[in-house]
Order: C-alpha cells, then structure tokens, then sequence
C-alpha cells in the first residue's frame, strides 16, 4: 500500500507541471479571448433560442442557426485564436522554433477547443429546437461549422504570425468574412470560390456533390495553412518582438 502511495505520489509530481504550464497560459491569453469566444457561440445560442421562444418562423430559424454555427462561431474563435500570438514578447524570443510551435499550439488549442465544444453545443440545442439548415442530417453537428472555423482559425494564424500583427489578421479574416456573406451570389457563381464558401447550404439547400467539394476543400486549405504557419515558426524571432500587436 505504502508502494502505491509512493507511486501516486510521484505520478502527482510529475502532472503538477503540466498543470502549472496550463495555469500559466491561461494567464496569458488573458480574458478577451474566452469573451470573444463565448459571445459568439453563448450569445449566438441566446439569439436562436429567444427567436424561438418568441415564435419566429421556421425559415428564419433555420437561417439564424446556420449563421451562428457557419459564420458567428467560426469568426470570433478565429479573431481569438489570432489575438494570442506573441502575447509575451520577452519569453518567446528566447525559445526554440521547436519550443515555441509547442507554446502557440497550446494557446490556440486552449481557445479554439473550448469554441468547438461550446459550437457543437449550440448545434445540439439548435436541432432540438427544430432550427436547422435545410437539407443538414447529423453529418451536420459537425460538418456545418467545423471545416469553416478550421479554415478561418487557421488563415487567422497563419496572417498574425506572417504579419507580426494579430491585429491585421482579425481585419483581414472580418473583411474575408465580410466579403462572403455581402457577395454569396457571385461567389457561388464561381467554381473556384465556390470551394471555399463559408456559408454554404446556409440559406439554402446545396447539391451533395457541391457540399462534399466543399466541405472538403475548405478543410484541406485550412490544413494547409496550418502547415505553412508551422514553417514560419521555424524562426520565430523573425515575427515575435517588440512591434508584434
């Protein structure tokens, strides 16, 4: 029993500083990053569910809950995931490429894995209400928001530290944001936009060969950029400093 003890004991040591890195992240980031995030997906499930309660029609239910779940939560988890690099200047400089990829991926997880679990929430409680986009089965808990909060995380990320300003990366991904909800007719017009539309089968139901391109296009773009920000981490010292916003 005395042996278990010991082994408890030491096991304990050896999780403390994995808890006291999380702890000391947390300070970090610091609070806007939760507030963004939770404005986005608790705020858009509020909205969703007083127009429900307040007996909106369906049509308009379905097009808010797919506005929440493509577009509201994927945006403020990007604007998040992008506000928290090269949050300590001094610290980072000093760390290894290998050291530092590490570091940044634990404070994006650390805002992004909260944000996906609070939109799959939202999906839940958005089909119990019966406020569902059009022609979305149970692929859709996933699938409506997941490959375009990959797509806008990662492009976030990969301008804030290509740019040394998270800043610029929250503008652009807005007006990237932005520019696709004002100009739907026109990019879903074009094949090539049309891969990397955010909001389809949004307003309305999308053929099962244009979702799957979609779907699928807007991932793989996003896995790309993750890459490439894993490339220019290569030399942080080249992004983390002083002028980093």
């Amino acid at each position: 029993m005395e042996r278990d003890l010991d082994l408890s004991r030491s096991g304990g040591h050896r999780l403390r500083p994995g808890w006291d890195r999380l702890r000391l992240e947390l300070r970090v980031i610091g609070t806007a990053p939760p507030v963004t995030v939770l404005a986005a997906t608790l705020g858009g499930a509020v909205l969703v569910i007083v127009m429900h309660a307040t007996g909106a029609r369906a049509e308009h239910l379905d097009l808010a809950a797919g506005a929440v779940l493509a577009g509201f939560a994927p945006l403020g988890t990007a604007v998040a995931a992008s506000s928290v690099v090269g949050r300590d200047p001094g610290a980072e400089l000093v760390m290894t490429s290998t050291v530092y990829r590490r570091v940044l991926l634990l404070r994006v997880g650390l805002v992004a894995a909260p944000a996906a679990l609070g939109t799959l929430l939202d999906a839940v409680v958005f089909r119990a209400l019966g406020a569902w986009p059009a022609g979305q089965g149970t692929g859709g808990y996933l699938l409506v928001w997941a490959p375009p909060m990959l797509w806008l995380v990662a492009l976030a990320v990969l301008v804030a530290i290509g740019l040394r300003s998270p800043a610029a990366a929250s503008a652009l991904v807005g007006g990237v944001w932005l520019a696709q909800y004002l100009m739907a007719h026109e990019i879903r017009d074009s094949t090539v936009l049309r891969a990397q539309y955010l909001f389809m089968g949004v307003a309305d139901r999308a053929p099962a060969h244009e979702w799957t391109v979609n779907r699928t296009a807007l991932s793989a773009v996003g896995a790309a950029a993750v890459l490439a920000a894993g490339l220019l981490l290569e030399r942080p010292e080249r992004f983390v400093g002083s002028d980093a916003a």
